[in-house]
């Protein structure tokens, strides 16, 4: 047998145990011993190197990878938003829908034609690795959501681009921090429409959490009630900011209230609100509040 004859015979006979070697996934894989043509001082052997990358790489089963993925998250089969971010180098857009059924929603991602697909703007690869779901507590919230985020284009520096003619959609929190005054931290002021550039600099920036002219108009309803709340040493609100600070800014009610605008945490009850329809109102629009800003903050979170 010449040379290159014994050279082919050696390959044929690797490749056959590679491919028996692939199929069991298992690492049992030796080879007959033959003579070879290579220096048999190395270390390394290419096929078996290939065969284990290989094995290593490729899930086991291939073809349903992302519904595997989506079976292992524990996926919630309540109201809420499923949504995509789509990042650019100067403005990001949350695409998505309000769903009643979060995991009933992501098994409708699973099929190629689904109409949501196109709504988050995914291609025909089966891949929904970029999906991301938040949870509300009813469907409502999840629309509330819906209504002011989703499916709209945000800049990434906001206070950069927007000037007075145009001030942006975000609101922006101001919180009295002054430790030469002895109520500290007690005062704060949310302005519905910012005013100048650079406002990063000094405010908060709580994203488009709601309309300024029904801010203005539930925050006077909401006057009496945070009175009965916690102590009240200012108050003021119209079409372009709010103002409200205590005497006693460690009183757990002000605490609470001021974390639905900083945190997106809504802790009222519906106890604690007058039994009519204001009462009511007031009580969905602070929980609608909150799930708006607690959504942005999760946005913001992952755009880093």
């Amino acid at each position: 047998m010449s040379e290159s004859e014994l050279s082919l015979d050696i390959l044929l006979q690797e490749t056959l145990a590679l491919t028996e070697y692939l199929r069991s996934g298992t690492s049992s894989y030796s080879p007959a011993i033959q003579p070879s043509l290579f220096n048999d001082d190395k270390d390394d052997d290419y096929l078996y190197d290939l065969a284990d990358s290989i094995v290593l790489d490729v899930p086991e089963n291939p073809i349903i990878v992302n519904v595997k993925k989506i079976d292992e998250q524990v996926l919630p089969e309540t109201s809420g938003i499923v949504y995509k971010i789509d990042n650019a180098s100067s403005t990001f857009c949350v695409r998505g829908f309000s769903t009643t059924n979060i995991r009933q929603s992501f098994k409708e991602l699973e099929e190629l034609n689904s109409s949501k697909r196109i709504i988050l703007k995914l291609d025909k690869e089966f891949s929904l690795d970029s999906v991301e779901f938040f949870e509300t507590k009813s469907y409502e919230l999840a629309e509330a959501v819906r209504e002011q985020i989703i499916n709209r284009r945000f800049p990434h520096q906001e206070d950069s681009v927007c000037n007075i003619s145009d001030p942006g959609f975000s609101w922006w929190m101001n919180i009295d921090q002054d430790s030469r005054e002895a109520n500290a931290g007690g005062r704060f002021e949310i302005f519905f429409r910012s005013h100048g550039i650079n406002r990063a600099e000094k405010y908060i920036q709580l994203g488009p959490i709601g309309d300024g002219g029904v801010a203005a108009l539930r925050m006077n309803q909401a006057r009496t009630l945070l009175r009965s709340s916690f102590p009240i040493s200012e108050f003021s609100c119209d079409d372009k900011s709010f103002t409200v600070a205590s005497s006693k800014p460690e009183h757990l009610s002000f605490i609470s209230f001021k974390n639905i605008f900083l945190e997106g945490v809504n802790q009222t009850e519906l106890e604690n609100f007058p039994d009519n329809s204001v009462g009511r109102t007031l009580y969905y629009y602070f929980h609608e509040l909150a799930i708006v800003r607690k959504f942005w903050i999760e946005v913001k979170s992952k755009l880093g």
